[in-house]
């Protein structure tokens, strides 16, 4: 609980156009009739994540590892899963996201939705994920994790509240980039500590 209270003191980090992920408010959605690739507005689930299957016999270390890196990753869907829906209402309030995020991670998502209140911005649609996870310690006091992720954010259209209409698309602007990530095991639950894009660093997804 220490280590949760610590994360979620640090400062929320506002940087409005690292991303295009913006709350989506109910009557522009309504109005405008924008939709992702999801239609619960959870992430797709990219074709690297782990099967939905936990082995009956006693797992090995191999087994074992593959267990952990599932749960990881349900974690990282969770997370963007959850990211979506505050979006749409504006506030992390009625989510699980505190759940899934803390400390960098979760500050990103306030300091995000902030700045979306305070410009009349709104979002329609939701990202694509395309994760990897590059390093799982298990041995550690505190496991950790990190991933990689090619977020594909063409789907997520900027849009004036007041209008509806579409904000027009920086000049350069990459909708293909990469995510570095963190994640801890607290108890049970794997937790996203950081999501740090990389928006000059263009990736492709599948």
């Amino acid at each position: 609980m220490a280590r949760e209270q610590r994360h979620q003191r640090r400062r929320p980090i506002h940087t409005w156009h690292r991303v295009r992920v913006l709350a989506l408010a109910g009557s522009c959605l309504t109005a405008c009739s924008l939709s992702g690739n999801s239609t619960d507005g959870s992430p797709s689930q990219p074709s690297t994540w782990a099967p939905n299957t936990v082995p009956s016999h006693s797992p090995s270390p191999t087994d074992a590892k593959a267990v952990e890196e599932k749960a990881l990753l349900d974690a990282y869907r969770h997370y963007w899963a959850e990211q979506v829906k505050a979006y749409r209402t504006g506030t992390i309030r009625g989510t699980a996201l505190p759940k899934y995020a803390v400390g960098e991670a979760l500050a990103r998502v306030e300091g995000d939705l902030q700045t979306m209140r305070d410009i009349g911005v709104v979002a329609a649609g939701a990202p694509r994920s395309d994760v990897r996870v590059t390093r799982l310690n298990l041995q550690a006091r505190v496991p950790s994790a990190a991933l990689t992720d090619c977020l594909d954010i063409s789907a997520w259209k900027r849009l004036y509240r007041s209008t509806c209409r579409e904000v027009p698309t920086p000049t350069g602007h990459i909708d293909h980039y990469r995510t570095d990530v963190t994640a801890e095991k607290w108890g049970k639950q794997w937790k996203i500590l950081s999501a740090t894009p990389q928006q000059q660093q263009e990736c492709a997804t599948g």
